[in-house]
């Protein structure tokens, strides 16, 4: 190799060990380590050539550690522009997939997600990617699923798995299996969801990945809703156990905010509080932010709920929780069954400690205030 390009090569090496064995959004907060980010976001920039590929394109991790989840989007627009300029066809369809999985995550851009997951399937297609064309079907289902469109993102799951399978990629099949247990929740066939969750678990016992801890996840929920809480803790344990290695670190809030749902239907109502205080924090993380912007909202309705139960004297200030909540998600946001369901317990909560006439009027103070003014009551 040329000097310059061994340089390149060691980059794309850096960048490969920072998005795979250093995934520590705790540890990736130090000044040091904020300072290698900023480092590696000004050693690239959109449009190069070497960040329409892998592992060049890793480089947007270091984008939202850094900045905003916006930006993302920026990047991926511009470096989808760069494919077509320079005529890369694989490198197009892994940035439109890869696009489509950040927009999937927000209803109002579901539509343009739909749009790039058929784009980057049809030319995965094409090319005889098979990867690729799952990875394109479950971004297309998320998405659907994003805009409560159930039954098609069904469809799409179950179409990606037959693709997973048939390349034997075993840890995509986990997850793809999850994602539809996930959806097959929604449509009230929460029993045969949870056979196939279970199923997952079983085929993978003793194994500590991420496709086991999107499993764990959705089983929690669902044992959680179906009175079992206990089962519920036991899996939630477990979680925790993975998170210790540091490479789920960005789910942590999102299971210290279950726990602290737990806790509230449990009666201990101050240690819910004590998790939805941590878990407010966490979601507002940048990475946070990208993979679930709804997250700040749901902690705050648990919270507020808490608040009622545990601090009447607080109900006030509980009511102003619930309108800072509502105010503050997505634009567009399709709330699922569990989102919907604690929505309405709380509020019913709050109302009978308050009264109506006066919840009204702190929804709508509260309805005014921002994230951080609402995380600061809670």
């Amino acid at each position: 190799m040329s000097p310059e390009l061994l340089q390149e090569a060691r980059r794309g090496a850096a960048l490969i060990r920072l998005v795979f064995m250093d995934y520590d959004t705790d540890n990736w907060s130090a000044p040091e380590k904020t300072e290698r980010l900023r480092g590696i976001t000004q050693a690239y920039r959109p449009g190069l050539p070497q960040t329409c590929r892998p592992p060049g394109s890793l480089w947007f991790f270091a984008v939202v550690m850094t900045g905003e989840p916006g930006q993302l989007k920026d990047l991926l627009d511009r470096t989808i522009e760069a494919c077509r300029a320079f005529g890369y066809e694989w490198e197009l369809a892994a940035s439109l997939q890869a696009r489509a999985n950040v927009l999937a995550n927000r209803s109002e851009w579901a539509g343009d997600a739909n749009r790039d997951a058929d784009e980057a399937l049809e030319i995965f297609t094409r090319l005889g990617d098979l990867w690729g064309a799952a990875e394109a079907l479950s971004a297309r289902g998320e998405a659907r699923e994003r805009s409560g469109a159930y039954a098609l993102a069904a469809e799409d799951f179950t179409a990606a798995l037959k693709y997973a399978e048939q390349i034997g990629a075993q840890a995509q099949t986990a997850v793809l299996r999850s994602r539809l247990a996930g959806v097959l929740m929604e449509t009230g066939e929460g029993e045969r969801a949870e056979a196939l969750i279970r199923e997952v678990l079983a085929e993978h016992a003793g194994a500590n990945s991420e496709p086991l801890a999107v499993a764990r996840m959705f089983l929690a929920l669902w044992l959680g809703r179906t009175g079992r809480r206990q089962e519920a803790r036991a899996e939630v344990e477990l979680l925790m156990v993975q998170f210790e290695s540091g490479t789920l670190a960005i789910f942590e809030g999102m299971v210290r905010g279950f726990l602290g749902w737990l806790d509230l239907l449990d009666g201990d109502y101050e240690l819910s509080l004590e998790r939805l205080r941590f878990a407010l924090a966490k979601a507002q993380d940048p990475l946070t932010v990208m993979v679930a912007p709804q997250m700040s909202s749901v902690h705050m309705v648990t919270a507020a709920w808490a608040l009622a139960l545990g601090r009447p004297e607080c109900a006030r200030d509980a009511a102003r929780i619930i309108g800072a909540s509502d105010g503050l998600l997505p634009p567009g946001h399709f709330a699922p069954r569990f989102e919907r369901e604690n929505r309405a317990d709380a509020e019913a909560a709050v109302r009978a400690a308050l009264g109506d006439v006066a919840y009204e009027s702190a929804y709508a103070e509260g309805s005014r205030l921002s994230v951080e003014e609402a995380a600061a009551l809670v």
